[in-house]
């Protein structure tokens, strides 16, 4: 008998396998198929036994022990999905099967019981979504890796230094982030007078690769075309990569990622990162040292290559991880929202009248500092309202439960249970006048009231969940509020936007499990204008 056919699982295969068994015995075989299929059947209905009292809303059917069926139509489903989780169960926890496993959806109502519970760990949870075990997707480790401790704790430390800084030397990092937009934005959109369209996400896009680019690395690298294609690609790749590994088990991930050609590329992307910034940080480390040896202060790179090495106190850590990290975080959330606010105003030529005004007087005033980005009060109001109306995602507050989390409702989140916070009160009418409208001044008018802390865009809240909320909210979101008013400072003054005449009166975004992403073919037209009162280049 060959090999292939014995292979075949038939019960004739069965008894030429093995032909000195008694007949009698082949009906073991069957047996033992059904009660392994008993015992799959039974240990996924009780495998949560803690979770048995939150629903699961789409279970899975019949024999599918694999939830295939399910997970495949989340992705189309997940915006009709949600609608009648909130319908059916009222502002009560449900669990629901997405592409990626099943995740407990927690209401908004909870955010604030839940947003500094220890317990809830949001870089497990990303760490166990992109597979941070596997060579390539080390950028989403975040901390976790047990593998390298010492370095692990580095990276914390470092990620938590590093976001706070970015804070402080606001003042700082404002000028380069304005030297840098000059440069990109007339790169991309150039001095015609004439109008010319552009699909703006891509544009966007690279711009904003640029100028987080001049922060993150310095003006050495931040042209470095080699260094922007990474920093541009690596996060959709492995977004794309880490949910094509998801249709397999888990068991089988540490072999497949080897043979897969996604994974492979982002491998490849990663030692393209190190040989860019490995020569960087040796040959700034060799001239600090050679300063040390003649007892002389080094020089100051005002970038985070210098805010890192600062901080990390001579402990050893990657330094092309780290970047890949921060560019991850940073580059295509900013360029998703910068491109949304650009999209609304292109089709409200009266505003960005309004917003010229209100960056020219608040510039000549005060010129590039922190305080006169706060100042620009509707511009923040304009892209708050923007992040309302569209954020990246339908969910936030991501978390992986690392131990049983009691609520104050008495409904337990066991220990293993991964969550999100589903956030529908973005659009509540309860919370906001006519909450499915445009309002550009909807925040500006908070402003000074006792709804003020609410107000800004770097606010988190219940309502307000698009950089999350609690202990584990962004803690760049104050770094990507400011990046993005600057770049709009250029291309507001500097430019004149228009919708084509057949344009749709608001955006649509593209929608695919949970996110909301802008949709990258949509068109603007752009010109330079022909005079300004302000020359915001030479502030």
């Amino acid at each position: 008998m060959s090999s292939a056919a014995a292979a075949r699982p038939t019960l004739s295969a069965w008894g030429e396998t093995f032909p000195l068994v008694d007949p009698g015995a082949k009906l073991a075989i069957p047996t033992c198929i059904a009660l392994i299929l008993g015992v799959a059947i039974f240990i996924r209905a009780i495998g949560g036994i803690k979770t048995s009292k939150i629903p699961l809303l789409n279970p899975p059917k019949g024999f599918d022990l694999t939830n295939w069926d399910a997970r495949k139509n989340f992705g189309r489903r997940s915006g009709e999905l949600m609608q009648e989780g909130l319908t059916k169960y009222k502002g009560q926890m449900f669990k629901v099967m997405t592409e990626s496993g099943e995740i407990t959806i927690v209401p908004s109502a909870l955010a604030n019981d839940i947003r500094n519970e220890p317990n809830l760990n949001f870089m497990k949870a990303i760490a166990e979504d992109f597979h941070s075990h596997l060579p390539g997707f080390e950028a989403f480790a975040g901390g976790t890796r047990s593998d390298a401790l010492i370095q692990t704790m580095a990276r914390k430390q470092l990620t938590k230094s590093l976001m706070y800084m970015l804070t402080v030397f606001v003042d700082k990092v404002t000028e380069p982030l304005s030297e840098e937009t000059n440069f990109a934005t007339e790169l991309h959109f150039g001095k015609s007078p004439e109008w010319k369209a552009f699909a703006i996400y891509p544009e966007i896009l690279d711009i904003v690769a640029r100028i987080s680019s001049r922060v993150f690395l310095g003006p050495a690298v931040c042209r470095n075309q080699d260094w922007l294609d990474i920093t541009k690609s690596y996060t959709l790749e492995a977004f794309s990569a880490a949910t094509s590994l998801r249709e397999y088990p888990n068991w089988l991930r540490n072999l497949v990622h080897w043979f897969h050609p996604g994974c492979t590329a982002l491998r490849v992307k990663g030692a393209k990162a190190k040989d860019i910034i490995t020569p960087v940080i040796e040959e700034r480390r060799k001239a600090r040292a050679e300063s040390a040896a003649r007892g002389e202060p080094p020089t100051f790179y005002n970038d985070a290559i210098e805010w890192l090495e600062e901080e990390s106190k001579g402990v050893s850590y990657d330094a092309a991880v780290t970047q890949l990290s921060l560019s991850m975080a940073a580059i295509h959330t900013t360029s998703d929202l910068l491109t949304e606010t650009l999209l609304r105003l292109a089709r409200r030529p009266a505003l960005i009248e309004e917003l010229r005004k209100e960056i020219t007087e608040v510039l000549q005033a005060e010129g590039w500092k922190k305080t006169s980005l706060y100042n620009m009060k509707l511009l923040d109001s304009v892209i708050k309202e923007s992040q309302r109306l569209r954020p990246i995602s339908m969910v936030s507050m991501i978390r992986k439960a690392v131990g049983d989390v009691k609520l104050p409702n008495g409904n337990i989140i066991p220990r293993g249970t991964r969550t999100a916070v589903l956030m529908d009160k973005q659009r509540d009418s309860g919370i906001y006048a006519n909450a499915d409208e445009f309002d550009p001044y909807r925040f500006q008018k908070q402003r000074g009231t006792e709804t003020d802390n609410a107000a800004h865009l770097v606010s988190t809240g219940p309502a307000s969940l698009g950089f999350g909320h609690g202990q584990h909210a962004c803690p760049g979101r104050f770094f990507a509020a400011n990046e993005i008013k600057v770049a709009l400072c250029h291309l507001i003054v500097k430019y004149d936007w228009k919708v084509a005449d057949d344009a749709t009166p608001e955006p649509e975004p593209l929608r695919y499990s949970f996110s909301l992403q802008v949709d990258p073919s949509a068109e603007l037209y752009v010109r330079r204008r022909p005079t300004a009162v302000l020359d915001i280049d030479s502030i």
